[in-house]
């Protein structure tokens, strides 16, 4: 992240040992199904029915991933031992995500429970900085008065969408980027892409 690099190459890349100028899209396209599908607590069988592997390939693709990112297991581990202490685990912004399930008899509950604790302090701070984004720009075009040429209409997962004076595209988009970009200080960037058009 820190370098610019393209994070599922890379992880490709390094889970496979080759060099990332080697990566074909598919490799690429594996690496983000396990980047993404972790967050979600995705298994072996998860990762064959989304990529079209055999079992034995999507076991081996995860266990050539944990054992290149260690930090990534123990990650897991210690949320799901800080749910089951606490019965909630925290987004970065100090949200609580409360997993109730999380010490369950019932094991299919439990594992339930483990996936969102997992996916909650990921998931759950996304959501928080975008919600901290969005108001934001929202004070930013209060304070400047700008709410006659930019309005806020729709927040999309991670995307902010604007009705924009045609004039003021360029300069309202560099500054809805900034501000984005410097919503939250995180060790790594927040990378922010800005499009418009017409419709």
């Amino acid at each position: 992240f820190l370098s610019n690099h393209d994070i599922h190459s890379k992880t490709a890349a390094e889970v496979l040992d080759i060099k990332i100028g080697n990566v074909t899209v598919e490799q690429r396209r594996w690496a983000k199904a396990i980047n993404f599908g972790l967050m979600y607590g995705m298994s072996a069988f998860g990762l064959t029915r989304q990529l079209g592997i055999s079992r034995q390939d999507a076991q081996q693709y995860l266990d050539s991933y944990f054992d290149k990112y260690q930090g990534v297991n123990a990650y897991m581990e210690s949320i799901r031992g800080e749910a089951k202490a606490k019965g909630y685990v925290e987004t970065v912004m100090g949200r609580r995500v409360h997993v109730p399930e999380i010490n369950s008899g019932n094991g299919l509950r439990r594992q339930a429970a483990e996936r969102a604790a997992i996916n909650g302090p990921l998931q759950g701070s996304a959501a928080d900085i975008i919600k901290k984004a969005m108001i934001d720009v929202y004070h930013w075009i209060e304070d400047t008065g700008s709410s006659n040429e930019i309005k806020m209409i729709m927040q999309v997962h991670d995307e902010l969408v604007f009705e924009v004076k045609k004039s003021k595209t360029k300069e309202y988009r560099d500054q809805i980027v900034s501000l984005m970009e410097n919503t939250f200080n995180l060790s790594v960037p927040l990378i922010v892409e800005a499009e418009s058009g017409n419709n």
